[in-house]
């Protein structure tokens, strides 16, 4: 597993719970060491507390972050004076049938500080509150799932009856057609204007200086653009200033699309085996790769019996040039995409996808300030989140047995006049849900940093009682432009054990040099509640999987997460008198194959994909008795696993035959019967299909043996299928962009399937399913669009009861359903290996489960001497 997402329903319950995070530097120690390295697996550089997507992002941000709540080793949240959590105490209150509501209150320490000196207090608490749940806030984090009490209220700003789900829906759907409206008008300028030929001859050429002319000069705005936009009427002059900028917008992403893809291409061919191994020689060239992987250079397959031989290559064609460098490989796609393909980039690559998710968030907020009068908002906070020290006229109250004096005044930067008073959260919600703790544990980021475009908070306006949060209403400028700017997102800053630094030891570096060649940089927070951590300076380096225990060896660093491979469980045993040392566990979390049901749009066809894939390959990479495959799309790990038997692990049958492998021929009967109800046959264009690898390297991945005989098998019966590895894979799943990749959820300690299968979720995931383009069809009786209907249904009614057995039950419903639409299939549960030389670091934790790590105390590491 090279890349994991994490499935949870906010950032983490603390953010130095997250299962990779890094260890740090001390004052040398007896080895001469001046800082302690871990690995972390490949980085997408969104280290931005809100927005990060991966888990090797977060575990960066995770460093520098510290959460309301944190987990014990049983996976429960809990507090205290000597765990580094916001909350000094927190209680959840008993369901109260009467008004049908539960009441969460939550006391926040006093004295913390963020690692720039300023203190944490509820202006932050609330900052990142209102953040997580504004209408066009498109992270990860589902917060806005749980029913606070006025919530849709002040989403909205209607007073719906019954919450206004209804309603929010109907919006969403509509921002979608204003986004898709908004690049449209992108692809009709580069039609009207680029249009060579006609007939069945046409083509199409565009310099982008042509465009940005005809866009200036000669092209007339539409009213649907227009709408699309802004709330308000502009000039022409306007308008077509904004479309300049969008037309920047695609080509930045575009060209950034590209870059990724030369990275991903290095490692995309399996030079050990057909058809690829007789071409190592021409494949040693990384430029070559990126040709070949872009689809401009072609392999030439030997031809047997007028069928094609994809085991064979005969040759390549195709003629680029001949370029030197990355850049000008680079160039020369970007400049022929988009001056003769630009309609293709808009419509199916990556960058779609990113413009999609961006314009759709615009438009949201252009369809909400719509309905407000005046620009005045009716709802100016949400009702069920309450300050008490500035919403209520308690003077104390009773938070898990004990007393706490409620501070009723502050000082200028927040915090409270009299030390011995308190600020409490209190958080109401309708009727009761299981999982509201968990997305209550957020971490606490610093609203004078992320709210402010100068960084220092001089313009971040934040005044509880006057309802000002510092989070200005339905705002995707705010959202695209101050949080996710470039320094938000390159740069985290919080109040965790370290804070963001560069070789040089600098207190404000900037992104480029905070993760630098690979490495990223980070030194002890001196303001860090439980007191400075025991080493001075961290490493997190980025090494692959596949070379772990050579960097550990070799001291390059000293801790490292392997593959559990045979070869690596093995060769750990002759390291340990050298003083390496080995940890593992249960991962909370399993591997999957992901069909994207826009990009495979005919299910049977994603059934018939299912039924070519023998699962069981995958635990032949592992060390026996360290993996075993799963029938559903949940970790065995969480209660809520079908188990009939679960000391037997005797798993509940899933009722999905083509889920299950009884033998190649019985695959290929399953994959003719599905194929003919599907109506599609040998060289039909459905059955183009890319199977993605998400990882560095095509080969280090168990999943790989699995898409390689699949792809075997399905090529022979007439299809067209091709498998790559992708190192940025997890991004571009993001947009939506890839058709069936393999990958691992990490999963949290409640089984929620909100965030990854709810048709409302606005986590990335669910645009990799294809949940956009099922939603657009709108259409009751659409297989794809009832199934997401009832399974959302399912979802919602497993949160609406504490009783486990009566979730358990709906789980299982709601994970068949997911098997019907045929977008997951299950693949592995495996432990997970850590190891480390104990001779130049100590300090980790020892008793590891699927819900701690070795570094879940990153503060206590240190290094021997």
């Amino acid at each position: 597993m090279k890349k994991t997402v994490k499935r949870m329903g906010c950032v983490a319950l603390s953010g130095l719970m997250l299962a990779s995070i890094s260890p740090s530097l001390a004052a040398c120690g007896k080895s001469g060491k001046a800082s302690i390295v871990i690995m972390t697996e490949e980085l997408s550089g969104l280290f931005n507390p809100f927005y990060a997507t991966s888990g090797a992002d977060m575990d960066v941000v995770g460093m520098t972050q510290i959460g309301m709540l944190s987990t014990d080793n049983n996976g429960q949240p809990y507090v205290g004076e000597d765990v580094p959590t916001v909350a000094k105490a927190f209680e959840v209150g008993e369901y109260d049938a009467v008004s049908d509501t539960t009441t969460y209150r939550f006391v926040i320490k006093n004295g913390i500080k963020f690692s720039d000196g300023k203190p944490l207090t509820m202006n932050d608490v609330l900052f990142n509150m209102y953040e997580y749940l504004d209408p066009v806030y498109t992270g990860s984090s589902t917060m806005y799932s749980i029913d606070i009490v006025g919530l849709q209220k002040y989403r909205m700003q209607e007073d719906y009856a019954g919450g206004g789900e209804l309603e929010a829906d109907s919006l969403s759907r509509q921002a979608s057609t204003y986004a898709d409206l908004r690049i449209q008008e992108m692809i009709d300028i580069y039609s009207k204007y680029g249009k060579q030929g006609t007939g069945t001859n046409i083509s199409y050429t565009l310099s982008e200086e042509d465009m940005r002319a005809h866009i200036s000069n000669d092209w007339s705005v539409t009213p649907s653009y227009k709408k699309t936009v802004s709330s308000e009427t502009l000039t022409t002059e306007q308008y077509k200033a904004k479309l300049l900028e969008d037309y920047q917008f695609a080509l930045d992403t575009f060209y950034d699309e590209l870059n990724s893809d030369y990275t991903a291409a290095k490692e995309s061919f399996d030079l050990e085996t057909a058809p690829y191994d007789a071409w190592a020689k021409e494949l040693s060239n990384d430029i070559f790769k990126f040709f070949l992987y872009e689809g401009y250079i072609t392999p030439i397959y030997e031809k047997v019996n007028g069928k094609t031989n994809k085991l064979k290559i005969t040759g390549f064609d195709g003629e680029v040039g001949n370029f030197k460098t990355k850049e000008a490989a680079i160039e020369r796609v970007y400049t022929d995409k988009i001056e003769h393909n630009l309609i293709e980039v808009l419509s199916y690559w990556g960058t779609a996808g990113t413009l999609k998710t961006q314009y759709t968030a615009d438009a949201l907020d252009v369809i909400l300030h719509d309905r407000l009068e005046n620009g005045e908002l009716k709802f100016k906070r949400i009702d069920g989140i309450q300050s008490l020290g500035h919403h209520s006229n308690l003077t104390s109250v009773e938070v898990d047995g004990t007393t706490y004096a409620i501070a009723r005044e502050h000082n200028a930067d927040g915090t409270p006049k009299n030390p011995n008073e308190y600020d409490v959260l209190q958080v109401t919600i309708n009727g009761c849900d299981p999982k509201a703790i968990y997305n209550f544990g957020f971490t606490v980021a610093p609203a004078h940093y992320y709210a402010s475009e100068t960084g220092d908070g001089s313009d971040v306006q934040i005044n509880i009682a006057n309802d000002e949060y510092g989070v200005p209403w339905s705002d995707s400028y705010f959202q695209s432009k101050v949080i996710q700017s470039q320094q938000h997102v390159e740069v985290p800053v919080g109040a965790g054990p370290y804070q963001a630094t560069n070789s040089d030891n600098a207190t404000n570096p900037s992104g480029s040099s905070f993760w630098s060649s690979s490495v990223v940089y980070f030194k002890a927070n001196e303001n860090f509640m439980l007191g400075k951590p025991k080493t001075d300076k961290i490493r997190m380096q980025v090494v692959s999987s596949s070379n772990a225990l050579d960097k550990l060896e070799s001291g390059e660093v000293d801790y490292v997460t392997p593959q559990f491979t045979k070869e690596n469980a093995k060769r750990l045993e002759t390291m340990k008198k050298k003083g390496y040392e080995s940890l593992s566990s249960w991962q909370l979390g399993y591997g999957y194959i992901g069909i994207n049901a826009g990009k495979v749009e005919n299910v049977y066809v994603r059934r018939a994909i299912m039924a070519a894939m023998q699962t069981s390959l995958a635990c032949d990479y592992y060390t026996t008795g360290t993996c075993k495959t799963i029938s559903w799309p949940m970790s065995t790990v969480s209660w809520a696993y079908p188990y009939e038997d679960r000391e037997e692990e005797k798993e509940v049958y899933n009722d999905h035959d083509y889920t299950y492998w009884t033998g190649k021929e019985a695959a290929i009967s399953k994959i003719e019967d599905l194929m003919k109800q599907g109506g599609v046959s040998e060289g039909d264009d459905e059955l183009s299909i890319t199977f993605t690898i998400a990882g560095a390297s095509i080969t280090e991945h168990p999943t790989y043996a699995v898409f390689k005989q699949a792809s075997e098998i399905l090529n022979d019966m007439g299809w067209d299928v091709e498998v790559k590895a992708d190192s940025q894979a997890l991004t571009k799943l993001s947009t939506g962009s890839l058709e069936v990749w393999a990958a691992a959820w990490g999963s949290t300690v409640d089984p929620d399937m909100y965030q990854v299968y709810h048709k409302d979720s606005t986590a990335t995931s669910v645009y990799a399913w294809g949940y956009r383009e099922i939603k657009a069809k709108q259409s009751v009786g659409d297989f794809e669009y009832d199934t997401i209907n009832l399974l959302s249904e399912k979802i919602e009614a497993a949160r609406e009861t504490l009783d486990k057995g009566v979730r358990t039950g709906l789980y299982e419903d709601a994970m068949k359903l997911v098997l019907d639409l045929a977008v997951e299939l299950p693949v592995y549960q495996r432990m997970t290996l850590y190891a480390y030389n104990s001779k130049t670091i100590k300090g980790l934790n020892t008793k590891v489960n699927p819900y701690s790590s070795p570094l879940e105390k990153i503060w206590e590491l240190e290094l021997v001497g």
